[in-house]
């Protein structure tokens, strides 16, 4: 790797080489003086790398000493770790658990190899490491020993001033910033807004704009703007540069600068911030607090911490520009009087596809297209494209200087960790977890403080990137964590850079390999065994991105794997992810270096052999989705390095291995089994029980414990849990894994109770899920965590009581299925208690609710007891306007719940869906606020439903419904004309399996908004005009948002509806299982303009395309499957309508 990335590697080596492991391993095998002198000879040449790397760079001698030193520091890395390597197993050997002081170091280890091949290959790494501490002297190096040393480039200052006329495509940007500096109605004299995003995205830029707008210039008195430079970014240096004065004493520095802004509005612009000292922040905040009311500050940075620390509110998030607008500011650099020119479409394609490169960074943008400005034939076009684009050396353009600035104000730890991020794809979804996992495995992570364990320093590590602008497309959990990132493909180009040519990404014919590679990325799906491998006989990496699951996959010869992954004796990492292997190859079971093996996805792998244990480095097994692995190998409890064991989705793992609970190490640990506890079973058979989980205190993330009915009769196993011990985990699954079991007797359902009783987690758990649990009642401890953001509870058949929920401040997902015996979600209280708790206390009901799902449910009457006696209406009326909303719920999910009466109201919901819940009930869920009654009784028929109608009488119900999706509801033939209101603002619609659903017609002239409308297994419905609809008819052309058209299984669809070729905003097009369709429309031409995808399948009756094919020049992508007519006739050059859609780039016919 390069820059100073070498330098970290030569300083872990001292610090291995220094550790009281190291020095006890010395005076045991009598190698003390060796490693000595490789101490002082690494250390010698250490003072000089920083000085050499940057020579380097120019002098060919110096680069030749530098791969050398390279080469040698990575041996004598392995050597370190054949040496902790056979020490551990020495001291397992014993039946001596590892001291702390070994586990610490063995974070890096491997190969057993006797004592003298061990004296003889340090003495060798010795002599090769004093060479070329002695070469160093040729040299003239300069000494620098310090590890956070950064790579002194010149940096551009930047000026307040630039032409509106060059600044292209942040209009929306200007404005919306322009009306953060105009508004006075916040209360603080001064507010800061910090612009955020990776270098080249046009941050200045776009400040010199709003800077020097006409507005700006008369709304503020005083107007100020500072770069703030490496060198100046104390508080003497920016106070200087704001009064005009770095001469001065601070104290004086700071009266002047009060005086200045005393009793203005001011706006002061500091312009590229990177120090992320809060003290200094706020000393300098402190002084600029005389300014009048409506004072602004505008921070730029690309450090995301630097805005959270400077913010007064939420950062400005700039973003690169859309395609449109990137091609516009490319159009004004690369082309004479910044037009596109005429009669050159070829060259106009070609700059089509190099701007895509460009990724919508400005700085990216114009360096290319002003390069460009001066070639102007086809071939320096294409030329450039097809190679100087991809082979452009980063330090030649004015693009790579400024994002590397980014990079070498990383911590020299971080560096290493963000080069290996080159090993993935572009665009590719990275998870935060997986990552530091790797970073692990390589030995990137290190702690200096004994307890800090290395997934926290890691997770430093990763959010350190974030915040510095490194990650785009951030994922979060819905406890709000980062979960996954992907990374700008100008910061992907970097990362490669710095890597070298030590991580590659490789082809299938595996270029770019050689001796020299140490960490190897497959870049296709791998279908047979890579046999170029051979050529990087000193591998640590080698992993499968892009690898997926295929059910054709042929069968990899074993043999051949074992022979080549036999010649990685230094592996720290690999992955066989989805390979379909059945078995684990016996050569990995011999990488003593290996602490990383992803096995994941691997559905025909039923066992693993024992002989894995001896990997005793292991830190991370992947087994997610082995869905036939049986059991685990019987000495797991050797593997005394692993932290991670994943086995989501191993549905047939029985047991757990006895010993397990000794893996003390563990801090991931994702299912366990209770296994059936049988006499006949052999010793090495005994399962472990969840006994085993006592001492497995570090564990976090997820836990799922499966199988606890094998446990009604072991109350003391359960206890012995101790599950209230587990203070990271976030979220804990109870699985009685019982769902055969019809039994309702009085001792299961008490022993259940008993059991969930003594399942009670830590407080701090935030998701719960309990399935097939039999108890009646449900354990009163679920109202007392108080961090829990998510509770499911499912096939929980006999379940009638549920504790008080509605005070837990956090929940924000409610999930109840199959829970068929429970009839009210709170039994203990009644709607007059609530409407009486209301009317004091309302933000006390579901603070931070957000998503409700209620399903198959069939006795739930509703969320409290009701009254027994109704009201008059108006008396009912007001009642309902007292009962409680969800103040935050959204998304809401209703099916079989027959007998459902009574709801809190819900007015802020977005997404709805009802399922198998009858019209009646369809038109109470859809107006909620309605005046109704109530009746008693049990049949669904009969019943109404009531809610509460909150104070938003100026609004429709729901008048924030965005998607609504009705299924199953088989009385319905039309939509209820009462709730026609509701839809003004629906953007996505669907009907699926309404039997006797008959138009939409009446439903149309109301969605004017809709962009997606989707209609599926509706037997009755008719989308032609139908005279029936009365006045109504189909009038698509009121779909004027519409852009996306999905018909599935239509029977009375013979032909399109002719109204469809008005919505000339019809993008997407899907026909599939209607057997009755005959004909495509000659007018589908018409949409020419807009439509981009055509998708038919299963239109048996469709015999032939229109002409109007032709006309469809936007069109994208036609796929046409299972129409045997149809495929006959568009065969590839053959077909008889082949012509009419030759012209679409994209066409898939027959599967």
């Amino acid at each position: 790797m390069a820059e100073s990335i070498l330098f970290g590697v030569v300083e872990r080596i001292i610090g291995r080489l220094g550790s009281l492991v190291a020095q006890h391993i010395g005076i045991v095998w009598n190698v003390k003086d060796e490693l000595e002198r490789i101490q002082n000879s690494v250390s010698a040449i250490k003072a000089v790398v920083m000085d050499a790397e940057e020579q380097g760079a120019t002098n060919h001698a110096v680069k030749h000493w530098l791969q050398k030193l390279k080469d040698a520091v990575d041996d004598a890395d392995d050597l370190l770790d054949d040496l902790s390597t056979e020490a551990l197993s020495r001291e397992l050997t014993k039946g001596n658990q590892k001291s702390n002081k070994v586990c610490n170091f063995f974070f890096n280890c491997n190969p057993v190899v006797n004592d003298f091949k061990l004296g003889y290959k340090i003495k060798k790494i010795r002599k090769r490491l004093d060479a070329i501490a002695e070469d160093r002297m040729k040299f003239n190096f300069s000494e620098c020993t310090t590890a956070t040393r950064v790579q002194n480039r010149e940096r551009q200052q930047t000026h307040s001033f630039v032409r509106e006329e060059e600044v292209i495509g942040r209009e929306k940007e200007k404005a919306a910033l322009i009306e953060l500096l105009a508004d006075n109605t916040v209360e603080d004299n001064v507010q800061v807004i910090p612009i955020v995003g990776i270098g080249g995205l046009g941050k200045t830029t776009l400040v010199q704009l709003v800077y020097n707008d006409g507005f700006i210039q008369n709304h503020f008195d005083l107007k100020m703007w500072v770069y703030v430079s490496e060198d100046d970014c104390n508080l003497k240096g920016i106070v200087g540069k704001i009064v005009g004065s770095t001469n001065s004493q601070v104290e004086q520095l700071q009266l002047d600068l009060r005086k200045i802004i005393k009793g203005k509005r001011y706006l002061l612009v500091l312009d590229d911030v990177w120090d992320e000292n809060r003290e200094q922040w706020l000393k300098l905040k402190s002084l600029l607090l005389d300014g009048a009311k409506g004072s602004k500050v505008i921070v730029t940075s690309r450090s995301e911490k630097v805005a959270k620390m400077t913010a007064t509110f939420s950062p400005f998030y700039l973003q690169g520009l859309d395609e449109k607008k990137s091609w516009v500011l490319f159009t004004h650099l690369a082309f004479e009087n910044g037009e596109e020119p005429k009669n050159k479409d070829d060259i106009v394609a070609i700059g089509k596809e190099i701007v895509k490169k460009c990724s919508g960074v400005p700085l990216a943008i114009r360096s290319v297209g002003s390069l460009l400005y001066f070639k102007s034939s086809e071939i320096e076009w294409l030329y450039f494209k097809e190679n100087d684009l991809s082979k452009i050396n980063p330090e030649d353009n004015s693009i790579f200087p400024i994002l590397k600035l980014s990079y070498d104000h990383l911590p020299l730890d971080v560096k290493n960790c963000f080069a290996y991020f080159s090993l993935f794809p572009k665009d590719y979804t990275i998870k935060r977890e997986t990552m530091i996992q790797l970073w692990m495995a390589q030995g990137f992570i290190q702690s200096l403080d004994e307890n800090k364990c290395l997934e926290d320093v890691g997770d430093e590590y990763f959010m350190n990137l974030y915040w510095r602008s490194f990650f785009q497309d951030v994922e979060r959990d819905i406890y709000g964590d980062i979960s996954s990132c992907k990374m700008h493909d100008l910061i992907h180009d970097l990362a490669q850079f710095v890597a070298g040519k030590e991580c590659t990404i490789v082809d299938v014919k595996g270029k770019n390999i050689n001796k020299r590679t140490r960490h190897v990325s497959v870049g296709f799906q791998l279908q047979c065994v890579p046999t170029w491998l051979v050529k990087a006989n000193k591998l640590k990496t080698f992993i499968l991105p892009v690898q997926q699951p295929d059910p054709n996959r042929i069968q990899l010869d074993m043999a051949v794997y074992d022979s080549l992954i036999s010649s990685f004796n230094y592996l720290r990492t690999l992955d066989l992810h989805a390979l379909d292997i059945a078995a684990l190859p016996n050569s990995v079971c011999l990488l003593k270096h290996l602490r990383y093996l992803d096995l994941s996805d691997n559905k025909r792998i039923e066992m693993l052999p024992n002989l894995i244990t001896s990997l005793h480095n292991l830190q991370t097994l992947k087994l997610s989705g082995c869905r036939n692995l049986k059991e685990l190998p019987t000495d797991i409890r050797k593997l005394v390095s692993l932290r991670h064991l994943e086995l989501d989705d191993c549905k047939k793992l029985t047991h757990m291995p006895k010993e397990m609970g000794q893996l003390t190490s563990l801090r991931t640990l994702t299912s366990i089994i209770v296994g059936v506890k049988k006499a006949s079973y052999s010793s090495s058979r005994l399962s472990g029980g969840i006994s085993e989980l006592s001492e497995l205190n570090n564990l976090s993330g997820s836990l799922e414990i499966r199988g606890l009915h094998h446990l009604r009769c072991d109350i003391e196993e359960v206890k012995a849990a101790k599950l209230q011990d587990k203070r990271f985990l976030k979220s804990l699954t109870l699985d009685w894994d019982d769902y055969k079991n019809d039994d309702e007797a009085d001792s299961t359902i008490a022993e259940d109770e008993l059991l969930l009783g003594d399942l009670q987690p830590c407080p701090k758990i935030k998701s719960l899920e309990v399935i097939c649990f039999r108890g009646v009642r449900f354990s009163d401890w679920l109202s007392s965590l108080s961090n829990l953001v998510k509770i499911r509870i499912s096939f929980c058949y006999n379940l009638q009581h549920l504790p008080p929920l509605h005070q837990l401040p956090q929940l924000e997902l409610l999930d109840l299925s199959f829970v068929p015996s429970l009839e009210y979600i709170d039994s203990n209280g009644s709607e007059a208690e609530w409407c009486f708790v209301n009317s004091l206390f309302s933000e006390l009901f579901f603070p931070s609710l957000k998503s409700l799902q209620l399903l198959f449910m069939e006795n739930l009457r509703g969320w409290w007891r009701c009254n027994e006696v109704t009201s008059a209406a108006d008396d009912q009326k007001n009642h309902n306007m007292l009962l409680p909303s969800f103040p935050c719920l959204s998304r809401l999910h209703i099916g079989t719940c027959h007998n459902l009466t009574v709801l809190p109201q819900y007015p802020y919901v977005e997404h709805f869906s009802c399922h198998d819940v009858g019209e009646k009930m369809l038109r109470q869920l859809l107006k909620p606020n309605a005046t109704t009654t109530t009746t008693s009784g049990g049949s669904h028929a009969h019943t109404t439903l009531q809610s509460s109608s909150s104070s938003l009488s100026h609004h429709s119900p729901l008048y924030r419904l965005r998607s609504l999706s009705i299924s199953q509801i088989n009385d319905l033939e039309y939509f209820p004309d009462e709730l026609l209101p509701n839809l003004t603002s629906l953007l996505e619609l669907r009907f699926s399996r309404c039997s006797r659903l008959k138009s939409l017609s009446r439903i149309i002239p109301h969605l004017s908004a809709l962009h997606l409308l989707e209609a599926s297994w509706c037997d009755e419905l008719d989308l032609s005009n139908n005279e029936e609809d009365g006045d109504y008819g189909m009038q698509w052309q009121e779909l004027s948002s519409l852009h996306t058209l999905h018909l599935d299984a239509l029977p009375k669809l013979v032909s399109l509806p002719e109204g469809l070729r008005h919505v000339t905003t019809l993008q997407h097009l899907k026909i599939k299982h209607c057997s009755n369709l005959e004909s495509f429309p000659e007018w589908i031409g018409g949409l020419q303009s807009s439509l981009v995808e055509i998708d038919i399948d299963g239109c048996h009756s469709l015999t032939s395309l229109p002409e109007g094919m032709h006309n469809l020049k936007c069109l994208q992508r036609l796929k046409i499957t299972r129409c045997p007519h149809l495929e006959e006739r568009c065969k590839r050059e053959e077909g008889e309508d082949w012509p009419k859609i030759a012209h679409v780039p994209e066409i898939i016919i027959g599967w």
